[in-house]
């Protein structure tokens, strides 16, 4: 069995965490436990080690395969942080010396219970009524059963013009790729619209088991009709729904809701919510958690920043920035120079 079908293996098996699948990405190193079964996706950058989402593993093998873990980063010299993991191990974590903080809001949907009825969805009925009134049909493709050079081809076009619509280049390692080449059980489903041409592309990818499904890609063409993305996430939604797949989720919105009223924060979750509330610019944490609290999930799912050190280094979260954009900070600054010198304003 080569290390991608072990991996693939393990995480649907033991994928609980929404980035779980990422495990089976390209751009990322494979640490399988020694005398644990199980596998922690990570990358380097410089002396850092930085994880996506949780070890994947059988829970009562946690606590085992972490141990190996920390001493392989010890023994490489390295300090280590992990990315978007859940609520699920946060004692154990502690347990083994890790900090912690809050890293944003995961939106999950329980799919038997969702529907568009309701005060409460209104936004989002009065999306997908508007895409539906122009003539917009969701379709799923399988290319793992059928290859189409013709979809193909507008999915690659629709994902050019979105990157140059972009501040930055395209984020990989946390949130994953279309991967038309290796698509194992990602779920892909497009909009086209009277003429036949295809307009937006969501890329689905499994969690909990296999018992639910992430919207991990979202693109749309700049011409699409309102409503086109919230019709691509519900009509999915219904589609596993109709399969008793159990949740649905749109992942994870960085940095929201990292202070709670009426508790105290440490300086490293001011130093996050600062970056929320005063960095949009180069990311927009506010606007992507609006866009998916419309949709009215069932619930909020806690993410967190698990780190080796007692306080966030500068090394650590320059590495973070990094790994997510290869690119770098530089990349982040070049998208927010080209929008001061549209607004009319010169440094």
């Amino acid at each position: 069995m080569t290390q991608a079908e072990r991996a693939r293996k393990l995480v649907k098996q033991h994928g609980q965490n929404p980035t779980s699948y990422l495990v089976l990405e390209d751009d990322k190193h494979l640490y399988f436990g020694k005398a644990t079964p199980g596998v922690i996706a990570y990358g380097i950058v410089g002396k850092t080690i930085v994880v996506c989402g949780d070890p994947v593993c059988a829970p009562d093998d946690f606590v085992n395969l972490l141990e190996e873990f920390k001493l392989f980063c010890v023994d490489s010299s390295c300090q280590c942080a992990f990315l978007g993991t859940t609520d699920a191990f946060l004692e154990q974590y502690t347990a083994l010396g890790y900090s912690h903080i809050p890293y944003g809001e995961e939106a999950r949907f329980h799919l038997a219970s969702y529907q568009l009825t309701g005060r409460k969805m209104m936004r989002i009925r009065n999306q997908v009524n508007h895409a539906v009134k122009a003539g917009l049909t969701t379709h799923e493709y399988r290319p793992h059963e059928n290859r189409d050079p013709a979809i193909e081809a507008e999915f690659h076009a629709i994902s050019e013009q979105w990157l140059q619509s972009k501040k930055s280049s395209e984020l990989k390692f946390t949130v994953g790729s279309v991967c038309l080449e290796h698509p194992m059980d990602r779920r892909y489903f497009y909009a086209r619209d009277t003429s036949g041409h295809i307009l937006a592309f969501h890329v689905f990818i499994p969690f909990a088991d296999g018992n639910g499904y992430t919207a991990a890609i979202t693109r749309r063409h700049t011409d699409a009709p309102r409503g086109v993305t919230e019709k691509l996430n519900y009509d999915a939604f219904m589609t596993f729904k109709e399969e008793d797949v159990a949740w649905g989720s749109l992942g994870l919105a960085p940095l929201a809701n990292v202070c709670k009223e009426g508790e105290k924060h440490n300086t490293n979750v001011k130093l996050l919510n600062f970056v929320y509330e005063k960095c949009n610019c180069f990311y927009g944490f506010k606007a992507l958690h609006q866009a998916k609290r419309k949709y009215n999930p069932t619930t909020w799912r806690s993410g967190h920043f698990v780190y080796s050190t007692k306080n966030i280094t500068p090394q650590m979260a320059y590495a973070i920035v990094k790994i997510q954009n290869p690119s770098g900070i530089r990349d982040y600054f070049r998208g927010f120079l080209a929008d001061w010198q549209k607004s009319g304003i010169t440094p």
